[in-house]
């Protein structure tokens, strides 16, 4: 924890001090800004005594060009690379012109440093592969070395100016790209957009590493032994047989007879760059002598970390001496050998693969079964809550109708007595064989019997129909409510049928059982 907050002090420390140089320097180039604005369209072409020279190009990563005059001093601070300059201009000796170059020069050149410090501070702490310590102790000297050399260049943007390294590399060593027989696919390019050419990844070392034991393949890791120059032989040497058409016949050669895929992957930096110093302290090997490169394979290892967290982890299997760098027949037959030497290393890679892709089988499996579980789980949530819904709305309505039974028995008629005149006599017959018989008066309301049924026999009135046993007539609750027993022309004694009307969805029900049944009857039939 102290390491992690020293660590945050200095980097927070070093970002207050960037802040306020570029404060400075903005201002200064405001100010600047103005004096060119307001004056050079005035005082150049004003004095005659000027002596016109070419003005000197500073050499620096922002070059500060001075133009004077009499009277008015013109500056003008340039971004990027050296601008062309006017030829026409002039430069004054006065004391106070050299001051503020050698102050302007001195502002500019500390604030570019620092700039360059603070870039390499951040490359060095979202390293993942480093411990606590180890973040803080490359973020010091990744930042001191930024400073002092202008050229350094952080792993972030190394890996961001090619897509593939090979291009740079044989760009800046003068070196032609050969067109490959076979091309070589990676999870950085575009799709359907392969390079023609071997693949050489940049970018950070674990990045990699992690690529390479991704596709179980070994890592050919390349360092130039000097900056791009067409006079550096060994690298070109180097370069042109990592680029040849049978290094990339090696490369793609299955690393195992019966398992499918390539033997290696190629990864290489910039020789000035802050992942080349990375890189060489994580391998454990020294620069060669005479600006030799630097060429090795290296086994992309696996460990646990304390953390419990899978690291990749290079190990070295072999290192050319590189002095002289091998041949195009030479590099092939040296990996060729590797590739048959270390089949032990292939074998651990792909068993990993395949073990890796059964493990996403399975949990695609998992989370498939997990989704089947959690809809089926869903749905009867759901059919129980629709049951619950339904035995409460059951028994809602059977306690209203229950209380309605009970108002309508009190709320009947009185039944006539036996033998008096105006009387009708009502038989009911139900279809479980049950019958009951009441009379009442001839003045009655037919609706008074369908109260009468309901009250006395548990039926609901709104499901009723009546009907004599001839099946003339019958009567529904509601429709003849007006209708009195005698204008229905029943006799003194009628016999009526009881019967209950069917809901829709009960019908749709038993005709969906039905359907079901005779297709069970016939699969049956089928197979006898």
């Amino acid at each position: 924890m102290n390491s992690r907050r020293s660590g945050k002090i200095v980097f927070l420390m070093h970002c207050a001090l960037i802040a306020s140089l570029l404060l400075v320097a903005d201002a200064l180039k405001a100010s600047n800004g103005k004096c060119v604005a307001t004056t050079s369209t005035t005082s150049l072409s004003s004095s005659p005594s000027f002596v016109k020279r070419p003005i000197t190009k500073l050499e620096n990563e922002k070059s500060i060009n001075f133009k004077y005059d009499d009277t008015i001093m013109l500056s003008s601070i340039r971004g990027g690379d050296v601008e062309d300059s006017d030829d026409n201009a002039v430069e004054d000796k006065s004391i106070v012109g050299k001051v503020f170059s050698v102050f302007g020069n001195s502002i500019l050149g500390t604030v570019y440093a620092f700039k360059r410090a603070i870039d390499a501070g951040l490359d060095a702490v979202l390293d993942q592969e480093s411990s606590a310590i180890g973040k803080l102790f490359n973020m010091m000297t990744s930042m001191t070395k930024a400073m002092f050399d202008k050229d350094f260049e952080p792993r972030a943007k190394a890996a961001e100016s090619s897509k593939n390294f090979a291009e740079y590399l044989c760009g800046a060593y003068g070196v032609s790209l050969p067109e490959a027989a076979d091309e070589y696919d990676d999870d950085d390019d575009d799709e359907g957009a392969g390079p023609e050419h071997i693949k050489i990844m940049s970018g950070s070392l674990s990045h990699a590493l992690r690529n390479s034991r991704s596709k179980a393949r070994l890592l050919v890791v390349f360092i130039p032994g000097a900056k791009p120059s067409k006079k550096q032989k060994n690298d070109i040497r180097a370069i042109k047989s990592l680029m040849s058409t049978d290094v990339q016949e090696i490369s793609e050669r299955n690393a195992r007879k019966k398992e499918e895929g390539g033997s290696f992957s190629f990864w290489s930096t910039k020789n000035s760059s802050g992942e080349a110093s990375v890189a060489l302290k994580r391998l454990k090997v020294k620069s060669t002598s005479n600006k030799s490169p630097i060429l090795m394979v290296v086994y992309p290892s696996q460990s646990i970390g304390a953390s419990g967290e899978a690291k990749v982890v290079p190990r070295v299997l072999a290192q050319h001496h590189c002095k002289p760098p091998p041949s195009n027949e030479s590099m092939a037959l040296w990996l060729n050998a590797l590739r048959k030497r270390h089949a032990k290393q292939y074998a651990n890679m792909q068993l990993e693969l395949k073990e890796l892709a059964l493990y996403k089988e399975r949990k695609k499996g998992y989370k498939s079964s997990m989704k089947d579980d959690k809809k089926r789980e869903r749905e009867e949530l759901m059919k129980e809550q629709k049951r619950l819904e339904e035995e409460k709305a059951k028994k809602e309505k059977e306690e209203m109708l229950t209380e309605r039974r009970k108002t309508l028995l009190e709320e009947l008629p009185d039944e006539p007595e036996r033998g008096s005149e105006g009387i009708i006599t009502i038989a009911l017959r139900f279809s479980d064989g049950k019958k009951g018989q009441r009379r009442f008066d001839v003045e009655t309301e037919v609706d008074q019997v369908f109260n009468w049924v309901d009250a006395t026999f548990k039926l609901e009135r709104e499901r009723v129909v009546l009907t004599t046993m001839n099946g003339q007539k019958s009567f529904t609750y509601g429709e003849d409510s007006s209708m009195t027993l005698e204008v229905t022309g029943l006799g003194k004694m009628a016999a009526l049928r009881v019967s209950e009307q069917v809901d829709d969805d009960v019908e749709e029900e038993e005709v969906e059982e039905s359907s079901d049944e005779d297709d069970d009857g016939d699969e049956e039939e089928d197979e006898e």
